[in-house]
């Protein structure tokens, strides 16, 4: 399992990985690949930049090899087998289409102890930098302010992602068809790499068996902005810029932890379909194709459904439940989120939707 942080720990973290960053954008022309060579057996791509300050090297992650490859139109599978392969035939079809279709790139870096740089993403000059550090000063302030008791439930960064997940313990409710107890929440997520939007959205906890849930979003901000001038780039540029959206996402955070928001996915909760589901099995490979849970997590859905007397007989509410305990016992925790997201999808199908997952048979 991913370990988790308490909410210091992770400021601590992002406040200490800000002075890290390093975000350059150039002209892909000014830049050229190093592949590993003789005894080096690291397996490190590396980027050289001579750009406006002067030569950069990045040490490119698999995540920024990824969204190089994709950029250039060049198959993943065919771009691994080459950089393995045939290093000289990689750098030749990489430099081919760096020179030949130039385009601005931002590259967002680490500086390091030496020389080289980690080269942790590949974007477009486009790319709209909503970064960790600004839900820091901006939106984690705002919870000393709600007026009611905060527990910082979860908190993570990911290779990819960073999550910080609040609970109101004076905000609860029963759900009523099924009789447990639900505690609302919060979850602020971000991804400085372009692996997702920043988004606002609510969370609730289910007491009896403290599975968690992510709801509605309130915010889902794209990173897409203007395009930048060519050089590195500033904190300061990134702040001046994004004040007003900053200034809104705190409005959308303050509704999100409020009565009336839990209230209405509480109302939404009430609303299920309580049809017994006929076959586990049957039931679960219909949702596991339709809102992607693997094989294994499949089974893992069926064990908990039958092992618990009241999962099967609750329908919808069961059958969540059963994907949010599943949830629970994933490696990733950016797949336990997306596990978590998909318990919401399946509150929000409709009846006639539920009827076809509970009456599947084999």
């Amino acid at each position: 399992m991913h370990r988790m942080e308490n909410i210091t720990e992770l400021l601590a973290r992002v406040v200490a990985e800000d002075r890290r960053k390093h975000d350059v954008i150039a002209d892909t022309r000014s830049m050229s690949v190093v592949t590993p060579e003789g005894d080096d057996t690291t397996g490190d791509v590396r980027i050289l930049l001579d750009g406006q300050d002067g030569l950069s090297e990045f040490k490119l992650t698999d995540h920024a090899l990824g969204q190089v490859s994709t950029d250039l139109g060049i198959p993943k599978r065919y771009f691994d087998r080459m950089k393995d392969d045939a290093p000289e035939l990689f750098k030749s079809n990489i430099h081919h289409w760096l020179y030949n279709e130039p385009k601005a790139r931002m590259i967002r870096g680490y500086t390091n102890e030496g020389d080289t740089m980690t080269g942790r993403a590949w974007m477009s000059d486009k790319f709209r930098r909503l970064d960790n550090i600004e839900i820091a000063r901006t939106l984690l302030p705002e919870f000393d302010n709600l007026g009611t008791a905060v527990q910082f439930h979860q908190a993570a960064i990911t290779e990819s992602r960073l999550y910080i997940r609040a609970l109101f313990p004076a905000i609860e409710r029963d759900v009523k068809k099924v009789g447990d107890t639900v505690r609302w929440g919060v979850e602020i997520k971000n991804s400085e790499i372009g692996a997702g939007s920043l988004t606002i959205s609510g969370f609730m906890l289910v007491l009896q068996c403290t599975n968690g849930m992510t709801a509605t979003k309130a915010l889902n901000a794209r990173h897409v902005g203007k395009r930048e001038d060519e050089g590195v780039l500033s904190n300061e540029a990134l702040a001046a810029d994004d004040v007003a959206f900053w200034l809104a996402a705190r409005d959308t955070l303050r509704a999100t932890c409020s009565e009336a928001a839990f209230a209405d996915i509480c109302d939404r909760l009430d609303g299920l379909s309580d049809r017994e589901v006929i076959s586990p099995v049957a039931a679960t490979k219909v949702l596991g194709n339709d809102l992607g849970i693997t094989e294994d997590e499949q089974e893992a859905v069926m064990l908990s459904l039958a092992g618990d007397p009241n999962g099967i007989g609750k329908g919808q509410w069961g059958m969540l439940n059963a994907i949010t305990a599943v949830a629970q016992t994933v490696e990733s925790f950016d797949r336990q989120a997306e596990l978590e997201g998909i318990g919401w999808k399946v509150a929000n199908l409709s009846h006639a939707q539920w009827d076809k997952v509970a009456l599947a048979v084999k």
